[in-house]
């Protein structure tokens, strides 16, 4: 059986469950720890930070982007994806993340700048 090209920078876990990532993100702010994403969390992270501190608006919105993207990560790593570290499901919290996180990457969006 052939097995994926496992490179460091890359995240495989079938036994991923949505509904945790979601439950994570909401009440802890970690569900794209939960998906093996550190460095996408830490990103995300500082970016909902920042809007919290120019309004709450801005940070809460981050926030409901980030729970979105950890349950679509979720269910694309139990569906057996093998995704990049850096890969955001949800194409708008990338086209944000992107500005500060160069490696970001998005399979879902048509332009990658």
């Amino acid at each position: 059986m052939n097995q994926p090209d496992m490179t460091p920078n890359t995240i495989r876990k079938p036994g991923a469950s949505p509904i945790l990532a979601l439950i994570l993100a909401i009440f802890f702010h970690n569900g794209h720890l939960y998906n093996n994403q550190a460095s996408k969390w830490t990103v995300t992270m500082l970016i909902e930070t920042v809007g919290y501190f120019l309004c709450i608006l801005p940070g809460l919105f981050i926030w409901v982007l980030n729970i979105i993207d950890s349950y679509q990560t979720a269910e694309r790593l139990r569906s057996g994806e093998t995704i990049p570290e850096n890969e955001y499901s949800l194409g708008l919290l990338y086209q944000i993340a992107k500005v500060i996180d160069r490696s970001a990457t998005c399979s879902r969006t048509t332009r990658q700048d």
